[in-house]
């Protein structure tokens, strides 16, 4: 099987450290703004996604019940994150900045109408119902490190304007 440089952006909902690398399996508990997606990914573009997302707010929501995603026989356990015009439009935004930049996402039907915004439990933590969270620093995360699809490696962090 054949596997090409991926990446994600994420908010992150425990502490990571800049550089930090982890297995598929042990992903910290996040919540997905910009699902996988490929993208020739250099400095000057990383340069422009921390300029673009520095000018956005950060955003207040909270995480509402557990729900059952994917496969009904073997369902992916998730917390859905209440999603409100402002997360929504942060999404939308993130998702057209990255395709003007040529990226290509993987799942394109989980973009714009088709954002649920969720926290997947792992294996080590969940998110609790009724929890405020505050968005306010997405990180981009290298999908296939050193051409391993199972690892996983923080790129950078990005503040969100307060």
């Amino acid at each position: 099987m054949s596997y090409s440089q991926k990446y994600t952006i994420v908010q992150f909902l425990e502490p990571i450290q800049p550089r930090q690398t982890f297995s598929m399996e042990e992903w910290p508990l996040h919540i997905t703004l910009a699902d996988v997606f490929a993208i020739n990914l250099d400095e000057s573009l990383i340069k422009a996604l921390a300029a673009y997302l520095s000018s956005k707010e950060c955003i207040s929501t909270e995480s509402m019940e557990e729900a059952q995603l994917g496969d009904h026989n073997n369902p992916t356990i998730v917390t859905l994150i209440k999603n409100n015009s402002k997360l929504q439009s942060l999404h939308d935004e993130l998702i057209n900045f990255l395709q003007a930049y040529g990226a290509v996402f993987n799942s394109p039907q989980f973009t714009h109408g088709g954002f649920l915004p969720h926290a997947t439990r792992q294996n080590h933590a969940h998110l609790e119902t009724g929890k405020k969270i505050n968005i306010s620093e997405l990180t981009l995360v290298d999908m296939f490190v050193d051409n391993n699809w199972k690892q996983r490696k923080v790129l950078e962090s990005f503040n969100l304007k307060s």
